[in-house]
């Protein structure tokens, strides 16, 4: 039953910011495929989950990455949404 408890613990070293950024990231993935641009904005909540993730584990890369990320969501999402107002 320990090793139970270990594993939750583990899961959720990080409050569970990795999980929300994996989960949305997939979901994202998902509806994008489906031609839904709801997926840009679930990318972006991934993207920002993923810095804040990346503040909790002093990784820089992971900052700069998903902060790059996270812009590039967005222009994706601006740039879809003009097409579609055009």
């Amino acid at each position: 039953m320990e090793t139970f408890y270990e594993t939750i613990s583990t899961a959720f070293s990080y409050y569970g910011i990795d999980w929300l950024a994996t989960c949305c990231g997939l979901l994202g993935v998902y509806l994008l495929g489906n031609k839904n641009k709801v997926g840009f904005a679930l990318f972006m909540i991934a993207s920002a989950s993923w810095v804040t993730f990346g503040f909790l584990t002093h990784s820089i890369a992971v900052v700069i990455g998903s902060s790059i990320f996270f812009l590039m969501h967005l222009r994706g999402l601006i740039r879809w949404t003009r097409s579609v107002d055009a």
